[in-house]
């Protein structure tokens, strides 16, 4: 019983503490400025019979190396930038010899973090990050920071090894 009774003030304690805050925040905290693209990630997706009749969608992480960061003012580009070369894992399960064949720069799935509060769009028709598409040349993306601020980032695969 007095176990019960703890257990019932700490949870009164709990509901108490919590904040109704609801506005006011924004304009009494500074925002995040940077528009940064800070690592890269690239997957292959790929369909495999599931149960019934629906099949599943697999996902194979590619690995990148020699991931450069560059920003405009560092470098004396027009853009910021993000090079990397992207090795193809060895077949794997349902990641099949026949399968692994099928990957190409054209159909590769493309993800990233960014700075803290950011957001990210593809630009001049990039693919929409996650979403696969054609990195066999540059490609665009705009990421805004919190305060509004933007920069264009050029994601550039520098090589392919299969």
């Amino acid at each position: 019983m007095k176990k019960l009774v703890c257990l019932i003030g700490m949870g009164c304690m709990l509901v108490s503490a919590s904040s109704c805050l609801k506005a006011g925040l924004d304009k009494d905290l500074p925002k995040f400025k940077d528009a940064l693209m800070t690592d890269v990630f690239m997957e292959y997706l790929y369909e495999t019979p599931g149960s019934g009749s629906s099949p599943v969608v697999k996902a194979v992480s590619m690995s990148l190396s020699g991931k450069q960061f560059k920003k405009k003012e560092d470098s004396g580009a027009p853009a910021d930038s993000a090079i990397f070369t992207v090795t193809v894992p060895a077949a794997s399960g349902t990641f099949t010899t026949e399968e692994r064949a099928k990957v190409t720069m054209a159909n590769l799935s493309f993800m990233c973090n960014i700075s803290t509060a950011a957001t990210m769009e593809p630009v001049d028709g990039a693919p929409k990050p996650g979403v696969p598409g054609d990195f066999g040349q540059a490609r665009k993306y705009r990421i805004t920071a919190a305060d509004g601020s933007s920069r264009e980032w050029v994601v550039r695969i520098a090589g392919f090894i299969k």
